[in-house]
């Protein structure tokens, strides 16, 4: 069976009349006659009978009619629903967000403040290889050797976050030697952020004595307010850390990490789209480290 066929028969039997099938689909009348009859074959029954100048339904072209409603009224709505969802895509930005994740949110709400009409997806997937934008952590010297103009980086120092209450409160600035028999909270070892700050460990001679790990920020920040261990903050863009929570300069090692938003034009029809959120979200960067 073809659809071709499924429909002319749909449009015969709804109008009762060949001719005014074959007027609604713009087609001859014997097309629609020879396709409902290779229907009839192909189907081994009759679908219609003539009566007098008009046709009627047999119990089998009823059944078929029934039958066919449904499906071809959800094909008829194909073509809208495409040229909605291609509108959504065209309003749609994707982006990879492998760090600083709550200040990139923060941008996101306040940029739709403005730009209702904009959509945002937003993913945190190492292996995305298609987005609009992305805002990661550079590693290696190799990542931060292809620099390109489409990104822009910022440096950001990494803090000791200890509890209001703790013995290191009032310094102004700790080595992080003096840590190592100290009780670290911290993100998931998987975390670019986690292992960056392992790093640090290493450098100053020991590896961290980890007491809790959590996927969440902000159950980091919790934790470590109650007084249940130290941890690895960083300066800007994790957001407010509150009253039971003082952060101190690490002096040695130099602890810091740089974070690249970069810009991935996949179509350049997309970047009168993603253009201005990119432009936006480096401003919006730029006032979060010069407060």
């Amino acid at each position: 069976m073809e659809l071709t066929q499924l429909r002319y028969f749909a449009a015969v039997a709804e109008l009762q009349h060949v001719t005014r099938a074959a007027e609604r689909m713009h087609v001859a009348q014997p097309a629609i006659t020879k396709s409902i009859q290779r229907l009839e074959a192909e189907l081994g029954v009759p679908l219609i009978a003539s009566r007098g100048r008009n046709i009627i339904l047999t119990e089998y072209g009823c059944a078929l009619y029934g039958m066919l409603q449904e499906p071809l009224e959800r094909l008829n709505q194909i073509p809208d629903q495409m040229q909605l969802l291609a509108h959504r895509s065209a309003c749609t930005l994707h982006i990879n967000v492998l760090a600083a994740s709550n200040a990139v949110t923060e941008a996101v709400i306040a940029y739709k403040h403005d730009h209702a009409e904009i959509l945002f997806s937003i993913m945190q997937n190492e292996l995305a290889q298609i987005c609009d934008l992305s805002i990661d952590t550079l590693t290696d010297q190799q990542e931060r050797s292809e620099r390109s103009a489409n990104s822009v980086s910022f440096k950001e120092r990494i803090m000791l976050a200890v509890p209001s209450h703790s013995i290191y409160s009032s310094l102004n600035a700790i080595d992080l030697r003096e840590l190592r028999d100290e009780g670290f909270i911290c993100l998931a070892g998987n975390r670019k952020f986690r292992k960056i700050c392992d790093q640090f460990c290493l450098a100053a001679g020991f590896h961290p004595k980890i007491i809790f790990e959590s996927d969440s920020p902000a159950t980091v920040r919790n934790l470590i307010g109650a007084g249940s261990g130290i941890g690895f903050w960083p300066e800007h863009t994790w957001g407010e850390f509150g009253e039971d929570v003082k952060l101190i300069p690490i002096s040695n090692p130099q602890c810091s990490r740089e974070l690249r938003i970069s810009l991935h034009p996949q179509d350049s029809a997309r970047l009168t789209l993603v253009h201005p959120f990119y432009h936006y979200l480096i401003h919006y960067f730029k006032a979060l480290f010069e407060a």
